[in-house]
């Protein structure tokens, strides 16, 4: 399918809260988030998190690390979102995550065991579109045990 892109990084011993990724989708574009995952590249115990997708209500300026998406068919232009990963200082602000389930600005917030990994892939129907210049970011909202993880972000520029 054309438009369709997938990011992917490698967080090396994350032991933090923080934004693992974040999407700015173009101001010409919305973005449709087709999947992603967050996975445990070490062997470490398990234990109980918490992560998934919030809007971002103020972006700042973020230290991450810059990506490119690699576009699924060849011919593809290059993506026109930006995307960073690995946030090391100048956090993103998100709405406050409370005891709803139901937390405006959020796809896929979920609990998940840190060993079987947080895997979101929703049906064409519940999939989040991205507003032309929005900014979402996946955020592991609870604080891990150091753990290798793998971020992977699969999505599609339509317009």
């Amino acid at each position: 399918m054309r438009g369709v892109y997938t990011a992917a990084f490698r967080i090396s011993g994350l032991s933090a809260a923080k934004t693992l990724m974040y999407l700015t989708a173009p101001s010409n574009k919305v973005v449709e988030l087709l999947s992603a995952s967050v996975t445990n590249e070490t062997n470490e115990t398990n234990e109980q998190l918490l992560c998934g997708f919030q809007r971002v209500s103020s972006l700042g300026t973020p230290t991450a690390t810059s990506i490119t998406p690699k576009p699924h068919e060849n011919g593809d232009q290059a993506a026109g979102s930006t995307l960073k990963a690995n946030v090391t200082a100048s956090e993103p602000t998100y709405p406050a995550v409370g005891q709803d389930a139901d937390i405006p600005g959020a796809f896929g917030l979920e609990g998940f065991a840190s060993l079987g990994g947080w895997f979101f892939d929703p049906t064409p129907e519940e999939r989040p579109i991205i507003a032309g210049g929005d900014t979402w970011g996946l955020r592991m909202v609870s604080t891990p045990t150091s753990f290798d993880a793998v971020i992977k972000l699969t999505f599609r520029e339509i317009g």
